[in-house]
């Protein structure tokens, strides 16, 4: 059995991010996993610009198109050309 050592859980720790609780609870529940997946990478910037989001998640085109107009429409997001913006983070969190 192998186990992991400190330098791998470093190295994980180093390579992750954080999906916020409270899109699995109330009206953010029926957001598609996808989205809330992409909606914590944006996050983890506060506003990047789409190009570079749809290389870093690997998205199709038309993938992101359906996230970032599902996570615009629950007001999570506002995009403004070219770049995502999170919105009322500070009210929601």
């Amino acid at each position: 059995m192998q186990y992991l050592t400190e330098y791998d859980l470093n190295a994980i720790d180093n390579n992750t991010f954080r999906v916020p609780r409270f899109l699995f609870s109330g009206s953010y529940q029926k957001i598609s996993a996808d989205s809330k997946l992409l909606f914590a990478l944006i996050m983890e910037r506060q506003s990047t610009a789409l190009d570079e989001l749809g290389k870093e998640s690997g998205y199709s085109l038309t993938l992101m198109k359906k996230c970032v107009k599902e996570l615009t429409k629950a007001g999570l997001i506002q995009v403004q050309d070219p770049l995502i913006l999170i919105t009322q983070m500070r009210r929601i969190l």
